[in-house]
């Protein structure tokens, strides 16, 4: 592979633990509004977030919109009706900017591509979130090149991010630039519409590929795996 060819990497579930750091949030924001954080309660809210998330990938929602209504819907659920829903939600976004736990190999990982590679983070999420996660996290130092769907006004599968992302790393063509991401839809269908190549993640309990899209470039079961896919070791 080229030195010169840029790789894009998605942020939750690729190299952030995004599941941990939710559960963690979740917990800590139904225990601080006196509520039990059961588990009947966190698989509702995951539901009702990946149905909102996925929502805002078809362009059916807005960030600001889902930022409360998934957590109204959790509360309606569970028949719970004095809770400052604005609160709340708040409340959660701040216990989620504080969980930076990342996937086994990702610092690792990032460094070795860096250091051959162009690199930049694109991801679909709050930018009061992601943010303050990156700042905390060894993965920043590694780029200054970080693509929110917040910020941009339009989130994966959408060209605009990924077109924001070239733009930032000087407008290398796309088929000069490797996606790796963990969504079958968001990362990989999303980049391959551009002419991208594209590295799906395929770890165990993530997503899996919904209707027709198109294949991956390359399939991964662990990050770990992707230096040898780009021709690094």
């Amino acid at each position: 592979m080229h030195h010169d060819r840029a790789v894009l990497f998605d942020l939750d579930g690729t190299l952030f633990d995004y599941d941990a750091a939710e559960a963690a949030a979740v917990t800590a924001t139904l225990r601080g509004a006196g509520l039990d954080p059961d588990g009947e309660v966190v698989a509702s809210y995951r539901r009702i977030n990946a149905q909102h998330w996925g929502a805002l990938e078809r362009g059916e929602t807005t960030a600001t919109r889902l930022r409360v209504e998934r957590w109204e819907e959790v509360l309606a659920e569970h028949d719970v009706t004095d809770v400052d829903v604005g609160a709340l939600a708040q409340r959660y976004l701040a216990a989620l900017a504080a969980g930076s736990q990342l996937v086994a190999g990702a610092v690792e990982v990032v460094a070795a591509v860096a250091a051959r590679h162009p690199v930049a983070y694109v991801t679909n999420g709050l930018a009061d979130v992601q943010r303050p996660r990156l700042e905390a996290s060894p993965l920043r130092s590694y780029t200054r090149t970080i693509v929110i769907s917040d910020e941009v006004g339009a989130a994966k599968p959408d060209p605009a991010i990924f077109e924001a992302a070239l733009a930032e790393l000087g407008d290398p063509t796309p088929d000069r630039v490797t996606m790796v991401g963990d969504n079958p839809v968001a990362d990989i269908a999303g980049a391959a519409s551009l002419g991208m190549a594209t590295v799906w993640v395929t770890r165990p309990g993530g997503k899996r590929v919904a209707g027709d899209g198109p294949s991956p470039t390359h399939r991964i079961a662990d990050i770990r795996e992707l230096p040898h896919v780009l021709g690094l070791t």
